[in-house]
């Protein structure tokens, strides 16, 4: 290999490391930004959607609630699910990773693209993923801790009227709201992640065809 092809591979080798960190970047944000942010404790109560459903059914119901032991289910909810994010953000780094390391340009004008469909693919993924880990955390941290937050002199049909009510706004509306949040959140990072990569194209295009290091006549 002599000096000129040299130039032209590192400078192929840039590029790539360029768009690698450009997905790590997107993907970390989107993970620990966009994601997080809808599992993370909200700064008032009132923004707690599971919480607040809580207690306005067992108002409803005429039933005290002991909120300290339910503050403790709900963190313990959010403290699994927030680590589990972690294997998103290793899956989708790693799949735009590797078809990333796929791309071989066979004329100089050639660049990496990214399609939406390239990225609803991997989405579909993630989601199921995550919605998996929801519907196990819900399951495990919540619904079957649900015992622990009523006194232990409450009317069984008052008890029971409650556990009902919450279970189904856990297992539906709920996941529907999260999920309806979490898309809006991917399709935003998707578009930036498409227009960032495009970009860098553009750079190691214009690079290519003005650097007289990188043109031979």
């Amino acid at each position: 290999m002599n000096e000129f092809e040299k130039l032209k591979e590192q400078h192929l080798s840039n590029y790539k490391k360029a768009i690698s960190e450009i997905i790590v970047n997107n993907t970390n944000s989107l993970i620990d930004d966009d994601i997080l942010s809808l599992f993370r404790i909200p700064p008032l109560d009132s923004m707690d959607m599971i919480k607040s459903k809580f207690l306005s059914l067992a108002k409803k119901e005429k039933a005290v609630l002991n909120t300290e032991e339910l503050n403790k289910i709900i963190c313990l909810y959010r403290n699994m699910i927030c680590d589990k994010l972690k294997e998103l953000k290793v899956l989708r780094i790693d799949a735009l990773d590797l078809k990333l390391n796929e791309f071989v340009p066979v004329k100089d004008y050639d660049v990496f693209k990214l399609t939406k469909k390239d990225l609803s693919l991997i989405d579909k993924k993630i989601k199921s993923r995550l919605k998996s880990f929801v519907n196990d955390m819900v399951f495990e941290f919540i619904i079957n801790q649900i015992d622990s937050i009523f006194d232990s002199n409450i009317d069984d049909l008052i008890k029971e009227a409650v556990i009902k009510d919450s279970c189904k706004y856990l297992k539906k509306d709920y996941i529907k709201q999260l999920f309806e949040n979490i898309d809006v959140k991917i399709i935003v990072k998707n578009t930036t992640l498409i227009n960032g990569i495009k970009e860098q194209g553009e750079r190691y295009i214009f690079t290519n065809e003005h650097s007289r290091l990188l043109n031979v006549n």
